[in-house]
Formats: structure tokens, C-alpha cells, sequence
């Protein structure tokens, strides 16, 4: 990403022509989606001219340039710095990915108990993403148990399906979706108890959030926790159908995911020193549908502080004899509160049209 948009902006200058303009003008369009690249990837979606707007509408992208020029004049450094990325993630369709001849398919589990109360099982594990609250809320999308009602078990060779991990955005994209279709057969399975226990055809049923209802007759119905009930009791169920509420899925994902962005930051130099501040930060996501905004939000501020810290202040440096300089942290410097600025988030949502919820993934983007 940064050779290709260090190779925008030589153009740009070279053309004599705004670096935003420049980037606007060869962005993909969306009608040219599906897209496929001259290597062989097919992009699954993407709306990017509105994203890269709205970055620059949020900036105020005229009246920086503006006041940019004015502090040149005056002898001041002031940068604008713009980047368009695009990201491949949810490594990986089997046909084209794996590891030591694994293939990169998750498996999931998940069991209803007869108190209405759910564990999924996970094929990966936590690094700090909020699995247990991502995950819950995916079940709860599709049978309607509350969140706190559903215990997340983190991927383990000895308790989980099995799986190749979390790294490369993956966790959403394909562990999510595999959550997703095994929770779809969950209350599939749930549909045909209640047409036993409603005495009907299980296509006179239809599902609203939580429970399934007698078409035309919404009150004679039964909710997921009375099905769980009835799946662990005495009800004589079709032949072929076994009791329990619970199912497994490996999902192998047909494509990566691929989330993009647009990013403006600003700083301010000192020409004496070469001191940066960096004043503004504007990041433009697009992962497709946020399960938890909230839990999107914090991985894009880790890895903005985190791309900040690679940048101007973290290195590794070892004098004459050998011995390291970065030797603490008082000589290898993290960015703290002081170094960044509050950070000026925005989102477009672009689903993807073949994972099961149109999540794309966002933990590396930043």
C-alpha cells in the first residue's frame, strides 16, 4: 500500500495535478464489480469513489489545501497525507489456499440447551477482538437469544472444531460466517419441532426474531427457548430427526473478503527541529456490516495508533559495539494519548455478496 501510494503522489506531482484528484479519477467504479484483478483475484464489492468523498468531505479536503498553501507562503510545513487501500482478507477459499495441505475451512458448533441458554464453539481464538461479544450477537441474530444467554468457547484443539487460527482479518469473515450458517441450521432444525409440537406443515410456519409462528396466526407460535424445551422432551419428532437443538457447520469461504478505506491525516512540521505533530487523522472505512460498531471502532484506533508509532517513533537502533539503544521504554517509544490526535472515524457499508452476513473484516485495515 504505501509503495502504491507513494507511486500516486510522485505522479500527481509530476502531473502537476491534487493527489486526491489523481487517486479519484483511477479509482474502481461500482458497476465494474465483481472485479477482477490483472493477478487473478476477484474483488467481491466495493463502492469506492464514496468512501474516498467522503474522507474528503469530512476533512474539509479544499480548505486544507488552502490553508497549506498559505502557510508555505509564510515559510510553515504543513502535510496532507491520503490513502486509498484496498485489503484481501478472511484467508481462505480451499481451492487456492492452505497450510502444509490444510485447508483454510472453519468448523463451529453450537448447542441449545433445554434452558434456552447457548455455547458456540469457535475455531479461533481471541487476541483481544471481542470474540465473546461479536459471536454472541451473531447467534442472537439469527435465533433471537439474548447475547448474555450464549457462552463463546475460544477456538482449542481439545474442545473445538477444528480450524487454522485467527490472523489476516479472518476471524468475521470466516469464523463468523461459519457461526452464522451453523446457527441457520440450528433454527432450521428448530423449525421442525415447533411444526410437531403446533401440529402443521413445517412450510405453514414463518420466523420472526426469536421464534416461529403459524403463518397468518402470529400468536400460535413457540419462541427458540420453549423449542430447545420441547427438542429435549418426549415429543415424537419425524422419523430421521433426531432430539437436541444443536448443529455443526464448516464453512469454506468461495472468495476473500475485501474491506477498503480512505485515510487523510494531517500534520504540522517544525522546520526547525523536525518535530511531527500530527494533528488530524480521518479514516473512512468500509468492512461491510459492522456487528458492533463499537467494537470496530476501538480495532481502527489501535491500528491508527499503531501505524503512528511505526512511523515516527518506534525503531530498533544499536551503536558501534552492538547493544541495543531501545533497551526500555524509556528509549524505545510506544505513542501514547499524547501523540495522537482524537481520531475522526467514518463508514460507508458495501456488503460482501458471498459471505453469509456481508462482513468483510477490519482488524489489520488501520
Amino acid at each position: 500500500v504505501y509503495l502504491v501510494e507513494r507511486i500516486v503522489d510522485c505522479l500527481a506531482d509530476e502531473l502537476g495535478m491534487d493527489p486526491a484528484e489523481l487517486r479519484m479519477k483511477n479509482l474502481l467504479r461500482p458497476e465494474q464489480f465483481p472485479y477482477t484483478t490483472p493477478t487473478g483475484w476477484e474483488y467481491d464489492s466495493g463502492d469506492y469513489p464514496r468512501a474516498m468523498q467522503l474522507a474528503l468531505d469530512m476533512a474539509g479536503y479544499d480548505e486544507l489545501r488552502r490553508e497549506q498553501a498559505e502557510k508555505r507562503e509564510r515559510g510553515e510545513l504543513m502535510g496532507i497525507g491520503i490513502s486509498f487501500f484496498t485489503e484481501g482478507v478472511g484467508a481462505g477459499p480451499r481451492k487456492q489456499m492452505d497450510i502444509l495441505g490444510l485447508g483454510m475451512a472453519d468448523g463451529c458448533e453450537l448447542r441449545v440447551h433445554p434452558t434456552g441458554k447457548a455455547q458456540i464453539r469457535l475455531s479461533v481464538q481471541t487476541q483481544g477482538q471481542g470474540h465473546e461479544t461479536t459471536f454472541a450477537q451473531i447467534v442472537t441474530h439469527e435465533l433471537g437469544i439474548p447475547p448474555e444467554d450464549v457462552e463463546v468457547f475460544h477456538g482449542d484443539t481439545d474442545n473445538t472444531p477444528f480450524g487454522l487460527g485467527t490472523y489476516g482479518s479472518r476471524s468475521t469473515p470466516v469464523s463468523g460466517a461459519a457461526a452464522a450458517v451453523v446457527a441457520q441450521r440450528v433454527r432450521e432444525k428448530a423449525k421442525i419441532v415447533a411444526a410437531t409440537a403446533l401440529e402443521c406443515s413445517v412450510d405453514d410456519l414463518e420466523w420472526e426474531l426469536g421464534r416461529w409462528h403459524v403463518k397468518g396466526d402470529p400468536d400460535n407460535g413457540k419462541t427458540i427457548q420453549e423449542l430447545a424445551l420441547l427438542a429435549h422432551s418426549h415429543l415424537e419428532l419425524p422419523e430421521g430427526v433426531e432430539g437436541h437443538l444443536d448443529a455443526q457447520a464448516v464453512y469454506n469461504p468461495p472468495n476473500l473478503t475485501y474491506p477498503f478505506g480512505c485515510y487523510i491525516c494531517v500534520v504540522d512540521i517544525d522546520p526547525g527541529t523536525g518535530h511531527v505533530t500530527v494533528r488530524r487523522f480521518i479514516a473512512v472505512d468500509d468492512c461491510g456490516p459492522r456487528i458492533n460498531p463499537m467494537i470496530v471502532e476501538g480495532q481502527i484506533h489501535g491500528g491508527l495508533v499503531d501505524g503512528i508509532g511505526m512511523a515516527l517513533m518506534e525503531v530498533i537502533a544499536f551503536d558501534e559495539d552492538g547493544t541495543c539503544l531501545g533497551c526500555s521504554y524509556m528509549d524505545y517509544l510506544l505513542p501514547t494519548p499524547m501523540e495522537v490526535p482524537t481520531f475522526e472515524l467514518g463508514e460507508t457499508v458495501t456488503p460482501s455478496p458471498h459471505h453469509p452476513l456481508g462482513c468483510k473484516g477490519v482488524g489489520e485495515s488501520a
